[in-house]
């Protein structure tokens, strides 16, 4: 298995996760840095999310140092000040203002409740690449969202969850409580664009806690698509016994009502070589939960991610000792061998 650092570099061209909008708060800057660039984030006053490139054109200070002044910008170095745009409009004690006084804007939408930046071309920022993620507001879903920091590269947190294998190790106590089948069932994996689908079906699974109302053995059909830089996008479906061979071990078709859908959204965003932030959410249908048991739900599950967390960091630190030194490769590797391969290409081309 290759090294956990694609040697062509970062994939620029490509919508990374910059923040949850409601970190965004109205009067504050906020300092991101994404596949090795500094950002800098601030709303105006009509709400619009700016992205500016965080460093001021004069003497390099972080433009997140300095201070808002309405819907501008002001460097508090030497006081250049900037508007929303990325154009200078006032240098101290100079009436010009040079053509290159300007910081790059960044192309940045919002899709569901993150705020995505475009760190390359701006002409080839399309939306549509955008994967579609729920709003944490959506009436129809009870969500909890976090995020934690890792000292890691972010693809070994995608070969993370590529392989689902180690739900029934890693989360032996957790997420993978009595589900040995993740580890001895492959999921069936199909190609899409900028990434890839995993399917499979788990049946005799036996509800635990809140979950025992739904019976003493059950199907559950998990899907996840997980697209580039490392969006994790996974339904859980949980059915009566039976469903799974009615269904012929695909899809669910005309499985009628659910006994419980459970959301799982994730991102990962690469910060620098040996760093990444993680983003995610957790919740069900409305009527599948209520709040306090949204609670032990949203619990159990950020104990698990503190889990892939001390083992992922750990990985990083033992690679780090030998970089150069090959994985061994398992039957378990299809997911991630696949996909580091796409980014590799990805970033070939830019």
């Amino acid at each position: 298995m290759q090294s956990p650092a694609p040697t062509s570099g970062w994939v620029k061209n490509a919508w990374y996760v910059a923040a949850w909008t409601h970190e965004i708060a109205p009067g504050r800057i906020h300092a991101r840095t994404i596949i090795d660039q500094p950002v800098v984030l601030y709303a105006t006053s009509d709400g619009t999310i700016v992205a500016l490139e965080d460093r001021c054109p004069h003497r390099f200070a972080p433009l997140s140092l300095g201070r808002l002044e309405g819907d501008h910008l002001r460097c508090m170095y030497h006081g250049l000040k900037f508007a929303p745009d990325g154009s200078c409009v006032e240098i101290p004690g100079q009436k010009l203002i040079p053509a290159g006084a300007c910081v790059r804007r960044y192309p940045l939408e919002i899709v569901g409740s993150w705020v995505w930046v475009w760190m390359g071309d701006p002409a080839k920022a399309d939306r549509a690449l955008i994967p579609r993620s729920l709003a944490l507001d959506d009436p129809a879903y009870r969500l909890q969202a976090g995020q934690l920091d890792y000292d890691a590269h972010y693809l070994l947190i995608d070969d993370n969850l590529l392989d689902l294998s180690h739900l029934s190790f890693a989360h032996e106590k957790t997420l993978g409580l009595d589900m040995p089948q993740w580890a001895d069932l492959r999921p069936r994996m199909s190609p899409l664009d900028r990434g890839l689908r995993f399917q499979r079906w788990h049946t005799g699974h036996r509800p635990r806690g809140f979950m025992k109302k739904l019976g003493e053995a059950i199907d559950v059909w998990t899907a996840y698509d997980f697209l580039f830089p490392g969006i994790f996008l996974q339904r859980t479906v949980f059915y009566p016994a039976g469903t799974a061979e009615r269904s012929g071990r695909r899809e669910p078709v005309d499985a009628g009502d659910p006994l419980f859908y459970r959301v799982d959204e994730q991102a990962v965003t690469p910060v620098g070589p040996r760093a990444s932030r993680y983003f995610y959410a957790v919740g069900t249908r409305a009527e599948d939960i209520d709040s306090n048991k949204l609670e032990r739900l949203f619990a159990v599950t950020t104990t698990a991610f503190h889990e892939d967390k001390t083992i992922i960091e750990a990985q990083q630190r033992l690679i780090d000792r030998e970089p150069e030194r090959p994985m061994l490769g398992t039957s378990l590797d299809a997911g991630p061998t696949h996909f580091r391969k796409m980014v590799a290409a990805m970033a070939g081309s830019g």
